[in-house]
């Protein structure tokens, strides 16, 4: 099998809307042939339904709905004339929007009964500039070790992202989530998905059901984001821009299957996963994993988040082989004050089969945010991944990074940040306009509008 303000570890269980995690829910000893492996993000080497509404008074007078090809005109512009390598990405966000629209005057009938529609969704945007001059990549990463900003010297689209959930009602007890992406970062979080690549348009699409009784129980069963890490795929949540180490090398970014949740008391929240593997809709091979995770919220200030999975792991893992492979997690937020907040991650990881080899890979990151103004931040990121085998990067090092970011919020929609990070490897990794470099250094101009 294979390998999402003030963000906190990113959890299986339900998010509060700040970000917070809530109680209530919600990355060998043998031989690698580098050139026969998937290419991972940021490694330099591998580069990867109804009437007319005149027949309905109770509708008459409403906006009729679009269908999906006028959608996808209006949307976009683009026509069936339109190159067919511009059009896929832009009909999928167009699909999205549709049935956005679609939903909602199911959204107002929900409401009454119950439940409730909800759409949002955001673009993120990107100029980043490496001191070490890398060569133009085109379509490949052209700054290493990075998780999703990977080019140099241009405007770069990161992410446009439409989400939908529905809340279970009474006459439909069963919610909906779904999150439709579009841009380079949905393509390297499904870098090394086994199955068809068409799963990018998707982040999440899962539902959710809630037992009644004693305990409720929630039973989210489809594809979802991973409940490992410290930080997510959105960097809108994250407090630094770029991705850290751990949340590009040591983790996966989502699974396919069943995970349940049930708090076990107002402070602690028990989750179990059965899933596919790291980074796969579709499995290959015919093992499952299996994932925990204990939530631990002991005061308004600490929150505490332990997190496992186990599983054989292949591809989607960007292993060199199928391995049997452990991961541990344990990400920490506590807030001083208003003001200040301070983050932890930490991974262990082993993965390993008779008479194939195997390896481990750990890490630590360290996070501060201080609250400067309503409208402005600044966040300090420092941390250590040590790939001893070359399981996760490919060669036999230690990476260490340290990053600072400024913030500015304009009306709680439009995110600016500016970014400096220095990266270090023990061996001459990074692309430069001079062959390999140790160190690598940029500074990022970075926007996500939000609505």
């Amino acid at each position: 099998m294979r390998r999402n303000p003030v963000p906190a570890p990113r959890s299986a269980l339900r998010r509060a809307p700040g970000g917070e995690p809530s109680a209530s829910r919600p990355k060998s000893t043998a031989s690698i042939d580098a050139g026969s492996l998937p290419w991972i993000p940021g490694n330099p080497v591998w580069s990867p339904t109804s009437r007319r509404p005149a027949a309905r008074p109770e509708v008459a007078g409403r906006a009729r709905i679009p269908s999906t090809e006028e959608a996808t005109i209006l949307a976009t512009g683009f026509t069936a004339l339109t190159p067919r390598r511009v059009r896929r990405p832009a009909m999928a966000l167009a699909g999205i929007i549709a049935l956005g629209a679609a939903s909602a005057p199911a959204a107002r009938a929900g409401e009454e009964e119950g439940g409730k529609v909800t759409i949002s969704g955001s673009l993120d945007w990107y100029y980043q500039y490496s001191f070490n001059h890398p060569p133009r990549n085109p379509g490949g990463a052209e700054v290493g070790g990075r998780a999703f900003d990977i080019k140099n010297d241009q405007f770069a689209l990161s992410l446009v992202e439409i989400n939908v959930n529905r809340t279970p009602s009474k006459a439909f007890p069963v919610g909906l989530t779904l999150t439709g992406t579009v841009g380079k970062t949905a393509d390297l979080v499904h870098a090394t998905e086994p199955g068809t690549k068409t799963v990018r348009f998707l982040q999440q699409l899962y539902g959710t059901y809630t037992t009644t009784g004693g305990t409720p129980v929630t039973i989210d069963v489809g594809k979802f984001v991973t409940h490992h890490g410290f930080e997510v795929i959105e960097s809108a949540t994250n407090w630094n821009y770029s991705g850290s180490l751990l949340f590009t090398w040591a983790i996966p970014f989502y699974h396919m299957g069943i995970r349940l949740s049930a708090p076990l008391s107002s402070q602690l929240t028990a989750g179990v996963h059965f899933v596919n593997g790291w980074n796969n809709v579709e499995d290959d091979n015919s093992g499952k994993s299996i994932g925990a995770q204990l939530n631990w919220k002991p005061t308004s200030a600490l929150n505490l988040i332990l997190n496992y999975m186990g599983g054989d792991e292949f591809t989607g893992a960007a292993l060199p082989a199928n391995l049997n492979t452990h991961l541990f997690d344990l990400a920490a937020v506590w807030s001083l004050n208003d003001r200040l907040k301070l983050g932890f991650n930490a991974d262990y990881a082993t993965a390993a089969k008779t008479g194939v080899g195997g390896g481990n890979w750990s890490g630590q990151a360290f996070y501060a945010r201080y609250q400067l103004s309503a409208s402005q931040a600044l966040a300090l990121r420092l941390e250590h991944f040590e790939d001893s085998d070359g399981l996760r990067t490919g060669v036999a090092q230690n990476l260490n990074e340290i990053t600072a970011t400024w913030e500015h919020v304009w009306r709680q929609n439009l995110i600016t940040r500016l970014e400096f990070r220095h990266d270090h490897a023990g061996t001459a990794w990074f692309p430069s306009g001079s062959g390999g470099k140790r160190s690598q250094e940029t500074l990022t101009l970075s926007q996500v509008v939000k609505f």
